[in-house]
C-alpha cells in the first residue's frame, strides 16, 4: 500500500511543477526576450520572435483604424526591425509594464 501511494504521489509531483512555473506567455516579461531576439535576427528564430514581429507590424499596418490611445503613425520608410526597437526600449524603460499583456500596451 505504501508502494503504490509513494508512486501516485511521485507520478504527480512533475506535472503540479510544471503547471507551478508555467510563463504567463501573454506578458510583456516573456515577451522582451522574444522581441529582442527579432531585432537581432540570429540563426535560432522560433515562433515567440515572430509573434512579436507579426504582433508590432499588424499594429503598424491598422495604425489609423485603431480606437483612440492605440493608433500608430510610424514615419514614412521605416522597418519593422525600427518599429521593434522602439517598442523594445520602451519595454526596457517600462519595466513596472511587462507583467501586462503584450497585445494590450498603449
Amino acid at each position: 500500500m505504501k508502494i503504490a501511494i509513494l508512486s501516485a504521489t511521485l507520478a504527480f509531483a512533475p506535472v503540479s511543477s510544471v503547471f507551478a512555473t508555467e510563463a504567463d506567455f501573454s506578458s510583456g516579461n516573456y515577451m522582451l526576450q522574444h522581441c529582442e531576439h527579432y531585432i537581432v535576427r540570429t540563426a535560432q528564430f522560433d515562433v515567440w520572435d515572430g509573434e512579436c514581429g507579426g504582433t508590432i507590424a499588424t499594429l503598424i499596418f491598422l495604425g489609423n483604424a485603431l480606437p483612440e490611445g492605440f493608433k500608430t503613425c510610424p514615419p514614412k520608410g521605416h522597418t519593422k526591425e525600427q518599429a521593434a526597437r522602439v517598442v523594445v526600449t520602451f519595454m526596457q524603460n517600462n519595466p513596472q509594464l511587462l507583467n501586462e499583456p503584450f497585445e494590450c500596451w498603449r
